[in-house]
């Protein structure tokens, strides 16, 4: 789930010298908590609740954000190689989420091209945000305007989760802030005040979650339904949709405030967190359909599943095992075009 990259990696699968390998840390850390959010996402209890509403309010905006950002870094723009490059993955997990969850279940689930099988929406949404780049970035006060189109899309019935519409649009101001960003503004938001601050925005997200999680949809900061569906009329729902996008962009301004620093094997997962990002709901759909063993208690499930999450990132993100899921990933396998050992961002170059 992640971007366009501003170098490929060497034939190692270790970052090229040019790559900004504190960009390819917070990537890591970002693709981490995706996987492991949607690890606890089967467990009910409450400290289970708090923590999957709390990454909500902030992991996918903040990693759209990186995906505009490195998009706007990127070296050249093509749209045959965008769509290439985005749509061979999304039909081929499309197809590989069916035959899981037809195993699973034990009854037959058709793929669809319309309708994203669980995290595969990411896919082309970013295939739309990319191609739109080169003409949102002529745009003048993108933020706050697509803002209001994220506002204004929950109104409307038939922006719904098909081809991802309507998170295409719903996360759409996150994607424009990282397209409209100044590399400066990194270094004033990663003065000391300002990462206590950002600090402070985190354990607040964290106390709100607690004390909301027993009355709060997670539903509503998918921003894949609209208001009517969420039992709102359309002034709360825009209340509350505007409250969730303020909530991501501070959350993701703290989240930049906070990394900048540079860890190895984030970074590697950072730079093959397409992989990591495709990979990790095939290994959690049993979870996500029967949930897990009452044995042992949500405690020990959560511990289980921090250990867990971090290291299945790292054992994914392994040049071995980037090579050996390239025919799933890279059209250009099938084809005898280019020769990438390492790994990508889950949006390839722009």
């Amino acid at each position: 789930m992640n971007t366009a990259t501003p170098a490929r990696p060497q034939a190692s699968g270790n970052p090229a010298p040019s790559r900004d390998r504190s960009i390819d840390t917070a990537v890591g850390l970002l693709i981490v908590l995706v996987v492991w959010g949607h690890a606890i996402a089967p467990l009910s209890g409450p400290y289970a609740e708090t923590l999957e509403q709390w990454l909500y309010m902030f992991h996918m905006p903040a990693f759209v954000f990186l995906s505009g950002y490195l998009t706007r870094k990127s070296s050249h723009w093509s749209p045959g190689k965008i769509a290439a490059r985005l749509l061979f993955p999304y039909v081929v997990f499309q197809v590989l989420h069916a035959v899981v969850q037809s195993a699973v279940t034990g009854t037959w689930h058709w793929p669809s091209l319309v309708q994203p099988a669980w995290t595969t929406w990411y896919l082309l949404s970013l295939l739309v945000w990319r191609l739109a780049a080169p003409w949102l970035e002529r745009v003048r006060y993108l933020v706050p305007i697509t803002f209001a189109v994220a506002l204004g899309a929950g109104v409307i019935a038939v922006i719904g989760p098909d081809l991802s519409l309507a998170r295409t649009l719903g996360f759409l101001p996150f994607f424009a802030l990282g397209l409209t960003w100044k590399d400066e503004w990194f270094a004033r938001l990663r003065h000391l005040p300002v990462r206590l601050v950002a600090f402070a925005a985190f354990v607040a997200a964290g106390v709100y979650a607690f004390i909301t999680e027993d009355h709060v949809s997670r539903r509503i900061f998918f921003l894949h339904e609209d208001y009517a569906d969420l039992d709102y009329s359309d002034t709360d729902g825009i209340l509350v949709r505007a409250g969730v996008l303020a909530a991501g962009f501070i959350l993701t301004l703290a989240f930049v405030s906070l990394t900048g620093w540079t860890r190895g094997w984030l970074a590697q997962a950072g730079a093959a967190s397409l992989v990591i990002y495709l990979l990790h709901p095939l290994v959690l759909y049993p979870g996500r359909e029967y949930g897990y063993s009452t044995v042992i208690g949500e405690g020990a499930w959560l511990l289980i599943m921090t250990i867990a999450a971090p290291l299945f990132a790292y054992a994914v993100s392994r040049p071995a095992v980037i090579r050996a899921t390239r025919p799933l990933m890279d059209y250009r396998f099938w084809v005898g075009r280019g020769h990438v050992k390492g790994g990508r961002h889950a949006g390839g170059d722009r």
